[in-house]
């Protein structure tokens, strides 16, 4: 009997309900002038990463908020090197008025391996912000832990009642 209730106890522990560890990176885009935008990334249970952003020829990368030490800037591709940090604002300007273009980035987290495309991407005719997009690879069926946890305790109940007859 006892063993019935240490695994199901375990089974209570060690099922995690899903959802509740979605790691990524969002952008946000926003208008700060005619020609001029800030761009917010933001992590999601992420502490170590590292951020690759690529901007289009009509866009001039201006400035960030991150530390000078832990950014790269090579042509068009922007690098950012994050630990323990929740955010990274930088500036941009574009060269074309009103013109739809698209940032694009990729996100490697150094603690669990996971990578992903940073959310967002295109630029705002008006200022809006832009949809999460794809992170990491496809999660499991939601809520099937769950699943697995109420049938392992069905049958843990099934077991303990045949002992009682």
């Amino acid at each position: 009997m006892k063993a019935y209730i240490t695994l199901l106890l375990a089974l209570a522990i060690f099922a995690s309900p899903s959802g509740l560890c979605d790691t990524g990176v969002d952008r946000t885009i926003s208008e700060v002038s005619a020609d001029e935008l800030e761009v917010t990334l933001t992590m999601d249970n992420i502490t170590i990463c590292g951020i690759t952003e690529t901007l289009p020829d009509e866009l001039t990368y201006l400035g960030t908020t991150h530390p000078v030490d832990a950014v790269r800037v090579s042509g068009q591709s922007l690098s950012f090197a994050v630990i323990n940090e929740t955010s990274i604002t930088y500036q941009v300007k574009s060269s074309t008025s009103g013109a739809q273009t698209a940032i694009t980035g990729i996100w490697i987290d150094l603690l669990s391996n996971s990578e992903g495309a940073v959310g967002g991407g295109a630029l705002p005719t008006g200022a809006k912000d832009q949809p999460s997009a794809g992170t990491e690879q496809p999660g499991s069926t939601p809520g099937f832990g769950i699943s697995v946890l109420i049938v392992a305790m069905m049958f843990a109940a099934l077991i303990c009642m045949r002992e009682r007859f």
